[in-house]
């Protein structure tokens, strides 16, 4: 209920607000009403500033003692040590508990593949002409 309060507030002073530089333009003149236009366009950015800053000193903290973990679209995670990943991605993920990280590196020349892994594989493959 009290976002709702805050969107419709804002959206009163807006409306008011552009009201008055309509106002203004008609009243006072173009050359002085792009004047007035601009100190209150600077006041409007300080307070934007300070509403942007609260809103990241009062984020919530993650539910749980465990640290939220990063995910792309259409990846998840749960449980403790388990990892998200989705999109391109490089790099070295530990989740601990004696995770060892191997790093592997091959080259195909030709038409060769290369297909590596951390554990067992098993690789079937057909022989194209």
């Amino acid at each position: 209920m009290r976002k709702r309060v805050l969107v419709w507030g804002g959206a009163a002073v807006a409306v008011v607000a552009a009201a008055a530089l309509v106002y203004s333009f008609v009243r006072v003149g173009l050359d002085n009403a792009d004047k007035l236009a601009s100190v209150i366009g600077l006041f409007f950015t300080v307070a934007g500033l300070g509403v942007a800053i609260h809103g990241l000193r009062s984020r919530p903290a993650p539910a749980n003692d465990e640290p939220e973990r990063a995910s792309g679209p259409g990846a998840t995670a749960s449980g403790p040590g388990s990892v998200a990943i989705g999109g391109d991605n490089s790099g070295v993920i530990s989740t601990g508990d004696g995770a060892t990280n191997i790093h592997m590196r091959a080259e195909a020349s030709g038409q060769g593949r290369v297909y590596q892994a951390g554990g067992d594989q098993t690789i079937n493959e057909e022989r194209r002409p």
